[in-house]
């Protein structure tokens, strides 16, 4: 696993998505991020966009696609990223480019 793309490319799906998370995730995921927590990251933000109904754009759901195949499932204690296709179906994506 390419260690330093997926810390590029979950900070900034990150950034992408941070207006759209409640207080405590986006917390969660700050710290998870600065304590180069991908693993966690990337499974809370996976959490926080199916339970809560967070929309989505397409692109930004193709980058979150890209980012749960970097991982060689099963990830133990990480059940976001090992249903990465249950987890892509079932977001709430948008036809615009735009989820602001």
């Amino acid at each position: 696993m390419d260690l330093v793309k997926l810390s590029r490319d979950s900070q900034a799906l990150f950034k992408r998505l941070a207006d759209r998370f409640p207080p405590d995730q986006l917390r969660m995921c700050r710290e998870s991020g600065k304590g180069c927590e991908w693993n966690e990251m990337v499974d809370i933000m996976c959490a926080v966009l199916v339970k809560r109904n967070v929309p989505v754009t397409q692109d930004e759901r193709d980058a979150l696609a890209d980012l749960l195949a970097m991982y060689p499932v099963p990830v133990e204690g990480y059940d976001y990223i090992n249903k990465r296709d249950e987890i892509l179906a079932a977001l709430t994506v948008t036809p615009g480019t735009d989820c602001r």
